[in-house]
């Protein structure tokens, strides 16, 4: 009777495999959503993309499942997954728990901070500057969410972390959802002064900076609950 010890280490390495093509689908969905290659609403046809990335709809689902609880995705019943489109009320909510927790990380980096962290976060705000010079919008926001990111990844807490990267990718929904035309949702110039404040250890001033600057960040977007009044015969020309 042959020895089921092959399979039986088989098995480890194929689930492995598995969870890594999970997380390659699941990050390359998540980059096409926050960087708006897939705008709000967008249906997610699960024959579609099995077929894109070339795997079954077990796969999908799974992901899309898992991203539905980072509400990222919505799932409706009978008709599929589309992503997701925040509320008006939802938006301000984001932005609440984003000054909140991130007003908390701040205050509590500004005392420990070290000159090194500082230095990388000048760069990543130099970064940003360079991309909104070259007016490459896609990437600007990128560097933005990094930026922030980092600042959590500073903290040395992993839930909090996670929890700023859930609000950042929301965030990236709201934006791409309501921006206001002509905005420029997330200043270089908001995150130098909220670096300048922790290279002085001052957690007070660090708080504010980052308070404003979400604030600020919040105050681009339509987020009104009223229809805008609408001149039309300013807008159309009469047909002649």
């Amino acid at each position: 009777m042959p020895s089921s010890s092959g399979a039986d280490a088989k098995r480890p390495a194929a689930k492995a495999r598995a969870e890594r093509v999970d997380v390659r689908i699941h990050d390359e969905i998540y980059a096409a959503i926050v960087h708006h290659q897939l705008q709000p609403g967008t249906p997610l046809q699960e024959d579609a993309l099995a077929s894109a990335f070339g795997i079954s709809r077990t796969i999908i689902r799974k992901v899309l499942q898992q991203m539905s609880h980072e509400k990222l995705v919505e799932l409706i019943p009978n008709k599929g997954a589309i992503v997701a489109r925040p509320s008006v009320e939802e938006a301000r909510q984001v932005f609440d728990a984003r000054r909140a927790v991130e007003g908390l990380l701040v205050t509590r980096l500004a005392p420990t901070i070290t000159e090194r962290r500082i230095e990388r976060l000048r760069s990543a705000v130099e970064a940003e500057r360079k991309a909104q010079e070259r007016g490459d919008k896609r990437r600007q926001l990128q560097l933005s969410g990094d930026f922030h990111l980092e600042l959590a990844s500073f903290a040395g807490n992993d839930v909090l972390h996670d929890f700023v990267q859930e609000l950042i990718s929301r965030s990236s929904l709201i934006i791409a959802l309501y921006e206001s035309p002509g905005a420029v949702p997330c200043s270089c110039e908001e995150h130098e002064q909220i670096v300048d404040a922790l290279a002085s250890r001052d957690p007070g001033l660090a708080a504010r900076q980052m308070e404003n600057h979400l604030h600020h960040i919040e105050a681009q977007m339509g987020l009104s609950d009223v229809p805008a009044r609408v001149d039309f015969k300013a807008l159309f020309k009469p047909l002649t």
